[in-house]
């Protein structure tokens, strides 16, 4: 198991100054090097063990992945974070949200430290059989990116920039589909790495250590503003418009920031979230909008 209890200082972060690193785009700093790929975390809380379980067993080919224990969110004093610079005081994160938001915080400070690209997984999440490989062939190419998404909620709309000439796009899963909890395939259909602009959940992802660094700096303190998704009218479905999105969980936050750094989203999925209401430490009415 790895310990960043050093890196955090107890959990608590201070960042009166900015990290500042030499950050290299070559080898594995950046992707994967033909020897070296990002070392790839599994957030878990200790006391979900079948959680855990049930995560290598859904990912058996999964290797190199190291267990992160997660921060408790309700061991969290709320002024301390206030006072550290994390939250604002119209923060309106519920303690399992904070727990996620200083789960991923430590790890983005790790890649900071260590100067080095790193992949997060939720223990929730399923994996196509080639995941490790798969992802680290297509994020080789890159020349350089803050975030690349393997999967995102599919109960939420999720807004990409094909490209070549096509409008934003935003992509609606039909909820009536039985695949929903099939393992993703992986080279049977070869994904592609699309700009992306809005998606829920943060249950896979690559993040470099410019990213990280970015984030930091843009997010923090997190208060309660919202983010954007896109409303679609009764009919077709052609007509829409953008409407609020209470910010309720770092995912939110994290959508208030894509317009502007480099995310990119696997499409068809590598990962796909169980996205299980019933197992989850938040409740559905935490996933709102702002009417």
């Amino acid at each position: 198991m790895l310990n960043l209890d050093r890196l955090t200082k107890d959990r608590s972060f201070s960042l009166e100054e900015p990290i500042a690193l030499p950050l290299s785009r070559q080898g594995s700093v950046w992707g994967c090097s033909a020897v070296s790929a990002p070392k790839t975390f599994v957030i878990n809380l200790e006391r979900h063990t079948s959680r855990l379980a049930a995560f290598f067993q859904n990912n058996p080919g999964l290797r190199d992945v190291e267990v992160f224990r997660a921060v408790d969110g309700w061991s969290l004093s709320r002024p301390d974070l206030i006072v550290g610079g994390i939250i604002a005081p119209d923060n309106k994160y519920v303690e399992p949200a904070l727990g996620v938001l200083m789960s991923h915080l430590t790890l983005w400070r790790f890649a900071i430290e260590q100067n080095q690209t790193i992949t997060i997984l939720e223990d929730d999440v399923i994996l196509a059989s080639d995941f490790s490989p798969l992802t680290c062939e297509l994020a080789a190419p890159q020349e350089e990116y803050d975030v690349i998404v393997w999967g995102a909620n599919t109960d939420w709309p999720i807004t990409v920039r094909p490209g070549r000439g096509l409008p934003e796009t935003t992509l609606i899963f039909d909820p009536q589909s039985e695949s929903g909890q099939t393992p993703p395939e992986g080279r049977t259909h070869t994904p592609s790495l699309l700009p992306l602009t809005g998606f829920a959940g943060i249950s896979a992802y690559t993040i470099t250590p410019q990213g990280a660094q970015t984030l930091f700096t843009r997010l923090l303190p997190i208060g309660n503003q919202p983010a954007r998704t896109r409303y679609f009218e009764a009919g077709l479905g052609l007509q829409s418009h953008f409407i609020e999105w209470a910010n309720s969980g770092l995912d939110v936050e994290l959508n208030r920031q894509t317009d502007t750094m480099k995310f990119y989203l696997c499409f068809p999925f590598l990962a796909i979230p169980s996205n299980d209401w019933s197992t989850s430490s938040f409740t559905r009415e935490a996933h709102t909008l702002c009417a």
